[in-house]
């Protein structure tokens, strides 16, 4: 099985930098996966880091299976779900405006199940992998959602690594 990681924002194809996506203050959907009706997710790690240039209240980062797609700014495309160490491989998810990424608003609340939730400074880093067996797993036809709630505008770089299977 392959390993894919997918960004909360695209790179720049002249430097291969990213800047990051810009959160105003509330909850965004930072990255949604849309799993198709014949795969499942393997969580193995995700992280987020802030350009906050102040300390503040931290931001609440969840990273969550829900049942109903939320509504993103951008597109995944297969040049921004990539896979790690395998660049043949594409991955299967469902691209469009159900796979996505950027500052999506969180249209209907249908968590099924909260894998993770942290408060992070908004001047920090935070970045969690599983035990190897213990992964949550995101089931067919349902979306992977890394959320964002942050108290000032600031800017963050965001990913998941996961493994379909």
């Amino acid at each position: 099985m392959a390993l894919y990681i997918a960004y909360n924002a695209a790179f720049d194809a002249t430097t291969g930098v990213t800047a990051g996506t810009s959160y105003t203050t509330g909850a965004k959907c930072a990255i949604q996966l849309a799993t198709p009706s014949t795969v499942l997710l393997r969580i193995v790690e995700y992280g987020i880091s802030f350009n906050g240039s102040a300390a503040a209240t931290p931001a609440t980062v969840t990273l969550a299976q829900a049942g109903a797609a939320s509504t993103m700014s951008t597109a995944h495309t297969t040049s921004t779900v990539v896979a790690i160490g395998d660049s043949s491989k594409t991955s299967s998810l469902t691209m469009g405006g159900s796979t996505g990424y950027g500052n999506g608003a969180i249209t209907t609340n249908t968590t099924s199940k909260m894998f993770d939730a942290q408060f992070v400074p908004q001047t920090a880093q935070f970045v969690k992998q599983w035990p190897l067996g213990r992964e949550p797993i995101v089931p067919a036809s349902a979306f992977c959602q890394l959320r964002v709630n942050t108290s000032a505008t600031v800017s963050a770089l965001a990913y998941i690594v996961f493994e379909e299977c």
